[in-house]
């Protein structure tokens, strides 16, 4: 029973169908993903064995304040961050305003 339950063999949506079906899980437990699954399903369903179709090569994402920070990090390390004060700037936040790597709409 235990290899039933094993990631590849299904996707989650089929795991909890079968949970369902089974008896195993009540219907006042289903997720609350379930229903909206059922209303609009992926075009294609997803499996672990199905191959990704590359597009072309992966761009590399770096943004030009990126190498700024990195120095930042590097020469004052990390700090703590409240991230709950959405007034407050981090630091390497302030530091990149001042110095101009960021637009001021951020």
């Amino acid at each position: 029973m235990a290899g039933s339950r094993i990631y590849k063999l299904g996707s989650i949506f089929t795991r909890v169908e079968g949970l369902l079906k089974a008896g195993g899980m009540q219907p006042s437990e289903q997720p609350l993903w379930l229903d909206v699954y059922r209303a609009f399903p992926p075009v294609e369903e997803p499996s672990f064995y199905r191959t990704v179709t590359a597009t072309g090569p992966v761009r590399p994402i770096l943004y030009p304040e990126d190498t700024a920070r990195m120095q930042f990090y590097r020469e004052h390390g990390n700090t703590i961050i409240d991230l709950q004060n959405t007034t407050e700037l981090s630091p390497c936040q302030r530091f990149l305003q001042e110095s101009g790597h960021l637009d001021q709409s951020q």
